[in-house]
């Protein structure tokens, strides 16, 4: 994604990581020492909180955008990063922001789905779950196996979850460049609800279907990705996979449809934007938010005690009792 671009790697910083975080410190105060920066722009998660409040206080401008995922309140990294004042923070929901967290649109506006038309047979699946350390997610895996149709083909991307149990291509990771290509040619992609995998699947010209991990089960740090599989359902952009069983027409359906992205058109304010530069590359601007808003309350995640994401039900999660997903 970024060749031809002048990167710095850095260590791995796991979830949570809190000494990862700390050695991290060290090398975003190098990295900062060693060129002019204007500003330094994070959606984290937990290296924003070794450079962000680093650069603020070397004078340079501190930008963070919470990520898409957190539908209705911050993550534990923007909870940190708030008690800076002098890094300047955004969400991309408006129904949680206020005076300290500004609303300036989200990377999921001006998206809608249409019907390829005619009939596309489901004859190759790809299913990606991820790469996220630890965390398995043999349930997507067990519920795949059940449904993929006999005679198509099949590619898997397993991330932290080994399997020796399954037909087809099985991969541990595959480069981005290469997901993509695979993902648009797939007749279905079947992905854990990771922003960055919905976002790869709708640039690429597939409606995602999602198999959301849960932290009841293990799979995750916390439940967010349900939160935010709900807000793609709701916006029509994705189906949800049935993890407890059943639900194999989801495979067809999301066969005869397509995302489109729509130009011209949004929510949110726009403002003349801001030059910047940023090494040899040139970040072209950054739009903030418009007038003031007054302060609205943060709206707190719906608990549940059990939640089926029905995608047969036209994009609209049903609650139910019990522990299903």
């Amino acid at each position: 994604m970024l060749a031809g671009h002048n990167v710095h790697f850095i260590s791995p910083v796991g979830t949570r990581d809190a000494l990862g975080t700390l050695r991290t410190l060290l090398t975003a105060y190098r990295i900062l020492r060693s060129g002019s920066f204007d500003y330094v722009v994070s959606t984290g998660a937990a290296v924003a909180v070794s450079f962000l409040p680093v650069a603020s206080a070397m004078g340079v401008r501190a930008l963070y955008v919470e990520s898409l995922a957190r539908t209705h309140a911050a993550s534990t990294t923007g909870r940190i990063l708030g008690l800076f004042p002098a890094v300047r923070t955004y969400t991309q929901y408006e129904r949680w922001a206020n005076d300290r967290w500004k609303y300036a649109g989200s990377v999921l506006d001006n998206w809608e789905v249409r019907s390829r038309g005619g009939g596309t047979p489901v004859r190759n699946v790809l299913i990606s779950l991820g790469t996220i350390q630890p965390y398995r997610f043999d349930r997507a895996v067990d519920a795949m196996k059940a449904m993929l149709p006999d005679d198509c083909s099949v590619t898997w991307q397993l991330g932290a979850t080994s399997r020796h149990d399954l037909r087809g291509a099985v991969h541990r990771e595959l480069p981005w460049v290469e997901m993509g290509q695979l993902i648009r040619e797939a007749d279905v992609f079947v992905c854990h609800a990771g922003v960055g995998s919905v976002l790869q699947a709708l640039d690429n010209g597939a409606v995602p279907v999602l198999a959301v991990r849960s932290a009841h089960n293990g799979e995750h740090v916390d439940d967010h990705q349900e939160h935010f599989a709900r807000e793609i359902l709701s916006r029509g952009l994705g189906r949800a996979l049935e993890l407890s069983g059943g639900g194999n027409e989801v495979l067809d359906e999301v066969a005869q449809l397509e995302p489109h992205k729509s130009v011209g058109k949004g929510a949110a304010t726009t403002l003349p934007p801001v030059s910047v530069r940023v090494g040899a590359d040139q970040l072209r601007s950054f739009r903030s938010r418009g007038p003031r808003q007054p302060r609205r309350s943060v709206a707190q995640a719906p608990q549940h005690s059990g939640v089926s994401l029905d995608s047969r039900a036209a994009g609209r999660p049903t609650p139910v009792s019990g522990n299903e997903p």
